[in-house]
């Protein structure tokens, strides 16, 4: 369908004549890649629940409040789902802001293709945002627009400017399977160069013209970038895809493609956000991060109580748990922090959900357990099972006593069970596995024997355990595929002998300084537990220094635990880490020259960060070990010990039970002479919780 040619009322006036009108936005729901499988398969990438809500759904709240008027949603795969969903949404409403369009593109191959769809059919008449169909983010691309504005003013060059956000090395948004290197003009915000850098096999070099340097007297080598894709183009995007018939990817083709060429002599521009939060759920791993960002509320005001979806009444309540009213809870399951329970579920007695989200009209059985698992609609799970680090799509049903390792993907209306043990990182669905050019050679006998391995079958319909495969592009390295799967431990990628001979026969080509390890910080390592410790060391590293500035620059309790949290999820830490490191500081913030009144001061103001990461009963053991262990280094800290412990307790972060098993276990008697001295101190302490308890017993027999 051509544009309207007329002009929308949120057009601007500028100048004399000059006319700005509000932008177009492209939005692609199509990666072109064999991510999610076999949930894509079946389902487009875009319609897929995060926190509850399809992934389109965030991708629009950012255009709505944008200067955007026509909406174009570039569609190849899943056309009718796709055009389904949206129909019944208001997003379609044609009194909304959003006057959206669904454009089919069926044979599209690549974004290059797509993009050269909409040259042909001229819809593209004025700038526009490009971005896809799953970007989670809260930004207001006000600004970036503005510059993009003013900057072809001066530049009639200029086609395109890159929304990239600054984040650490190891934050964990970032993908692990590649990282991007872009050469900048600090003064202009010019790219002059672009070069997307894989984990493995690791990169020794990149080569840059001298000619990309000249006139520059600054420039900047940026690897701390993350890209989500979002970019705000010019008309004359879609028609250089044209031109170039090779062109199918948009960074490392189109983009590597401009700043390279001596003929085009066009000019790219970079718009960086720190504040902002903004991520493209590209893998399993990034889909994990950003729902449990989504959960603590890093994206605020995109958190679920504010209801996206029209039907949903999630409330917030304490450690980040949104529960939907139509919720049934048995009195005896445990709802840890950072879930989510959509509307019409039912979780049955002695069941845990900790780190998950779980969708609308779920069933869930009795004496369960859920950790950092993502069911969505009309889920089912039966007793006595077990799910870990998971993505269950909708009305998937797991029988009675079954154990779902970490990573597994199953596709919608997927049984299994009962008494099944499903192996980590399984792939499952109902449709067998396509074939693919790779497996062309193969006879019938050998593919029948790789279907017949491959199948599960029972008192159900068979279900497909698929293998991740990497696509025709032989640039693909299927290790890096691996590194953003869901929950892999890189531990069980060094592990397979296949790969890890052709790691050992890489790395012989390699000095040890260049082998495949260093291209992923280290985490490509032949020595799992010295990797671990030194994992481990760095992170209490970050911790201690997170901690010692929420200390002296007196932010709240909540501020300082959601620090915590965000560095934790990053890097994967253990909560056992982080105890180790904020006991041992709280007791040195005390002001030795003053005992008495600062540590009643300091452990009544920062004793609940201590509860913050203090969840079950062993924690609490652990929290008093760590603090005898400290107080026991040095005779002043020892003074401390018994106040601590008691203020410890009179605010809630350990309770009787747990100081009666640290008195009586091995640890707290087997330490340094100081330590033993220090557990004889706490004898009184004990005492009289024994006495209270005996006479509160007392009580209750009388009664």
């Amino acid at each position: 369908m051509p544009p309207k040619s007329k002009r929308p009322p949120q057009q601007q006036q500028h100048g004399d004549d000059e006319v700005e009108e509000p932008f177009q936005a492209v939005i692609l729901t199509d990666s072109y890649d064999d991510r999610f499988l076999p949930i894509s398969h079946e389902l487009p990438k875009c319609l897929m629940h995060l926190c509850n809500i399809p992934l389109i759904e965030y991708t629009l709240e950012v255009l709505a409040i944008t200067d955007v008027r026509d909406v174009f949603i570039v569609c190849t795969s899943h056309i009718d789902k796709i055009k389904a969903y949206l129909e019944q949404t208001n997003w379609m409403n044609p009194k909304g802001k959003l006057n959206i369009k669904i454009v089919q593109t069926p044979d599209a191959m690549s974004v290059g293709d797509a993009l050269r769809e909409l040259d042909a059919r001229q819809l593209i008449t004025n700038d526009f945002i490009l971005t896809t169909g799953d970007l989670v983010s809260n930004i207001k691309l006000d600004k970036a627009i503005e510059a993009h504005r003013a900057r072809k003013k001066t530049d009639k060059n200029a086609i395109m400017t890159m929304v990239l956000k600054e984040a650490a090395r190891s934050h964990a948004s970032r993908p692990q399977e590649a990282s991007s290197v872009f050469v900048l003009d600090p003064q202009s915000s010019k790219c002059l160069f672009y070069e997307p850098v894989a984990a493995l096999p690791k990169k020794s070099r990149i080569e840059i013209s001298p000619e990309v340097l000249e006139n520059h007297h600054q420039i900047e080598f940026r690897n701390d970038l993350v890209d989500p894709r979002v970019d705000i183009c010019s008309v004359e995007v879609p028609a250089l895809f044209t031109e170039n018939f090779d062109w199918q990817r948009l960074r490392r083709d189109f983009v590597h493609g401009i700043l390279t060429s001596d003929i085009l002599g066009k000019t790219i521009y970079t718009h960086l956000v720190s504040e902002a939060y903004i991520a493209h759920i590209q893998n399993e791993r990034i889909y994990n991060t950003v729902s449990m960002h989504v959960l603590n509320r890093w994206v605020f005001p995109i958190v679920p109580e504010t209801n996206l979806k029209s039907g949903d009444d999630y409330e917030f309540m304490s450690g980040n748990i949104y529960k939907s009213r139509d919720v049934i809870l048995s009195r005896s399951c445990i709802v840890d922090e950072n879930v989510q329970i959509g509307a019409g579920t039912v979780i049955g007695e002695n069941s845990r959900v900790a780190q998950s989200t779980i969708g609308r009209n779920c069933r869930i059985g009795a004496n369960v357990t859920l950790v950092g698992v993502y069911l969505w609609d009309g889920v089912v799970i039966g007793d006595n099972c077990t799910v870990i680090n998971s993505i269950l799509a909708n009305n998937v049903s797991i029988l009675e006593n079954t154990t779902i390792g970490k990573g597994c993907l199953l596709s919608s209306n997927v049984v299994i069970g009962p008494n099944d043990n499903i192996p980590k990182y399984s792939r499952l669905s109902l449709l067998p596995q396509p074939k693919t050019s790779m497996f062309d050679s193969e006879d019938e006998d050998q593919d029948e024997k790789d279907d017949g391995e491959r199948v599960l079958t029972g008192d159900h319909e068979p279900v497909y355990f698929w293998s991740e495969i990497a696509n025709d592009d032989d640039d693909i390295d299927i290790r890096n595929l691996k590194l953003d799967t869901l929950a892999y431990d890189i531990n069980d990628l060094v592990l397979e002998d296949h790969e890890l001979s052709e790691s050992a026969s890489e790395v012989g080509e390699l000095s040890d300084e260049e082998s495949d390890a260093d291209s992923i910080d280290g985490a490509w390592n032949l020595n799992p537990s010295a990797n671990a410790a030194k994992k481990s060391a760095e992170f209490k590293k970050e911790i201690a220094l997170t901690i010692e500035r929420s200390l002296a620059e007196n932010h709240t309790v909540d501020t300082a635990a959601l620090e915590i949290t965000g560095l934790r999820m990053s890097s994967n830490g253990e909560y056992s880490d982080v105890r180790e490191v904020v006991v041992p500081l709280v007791v040195d913030h005390v002001d030795l020259n003053n005992p008495v009144t600062s540590l009643k001061k300091v452990f009544t103001q920062w004793g609940p960060l201590i509860g913050k990461v203090t969840h079950k009963h062993d924690d609490q053991v652990h929290v008093i070990s760590l603090l005898q262990k400290h107080c026991a280094s040095n005779e002043a800290l020892g003074k401390l010990f018994m106040g601590a412990l008691q203020i410890l307790y009179n605010i809630d972060v350990i309770e009787e039970e747990a100081v009666m098993e640290w008195y009586t276990s091995d640890i707290s008697k087997s330490g340094s002479p100081t330590e033993i001295k220090l557990r004889e101190k706490a004898t009184k302490f004990v005492e009289w919780l024994t006495e209270a308890e005996e006479e509160s017993e007392e009580e209750s027999d009388d009664e």
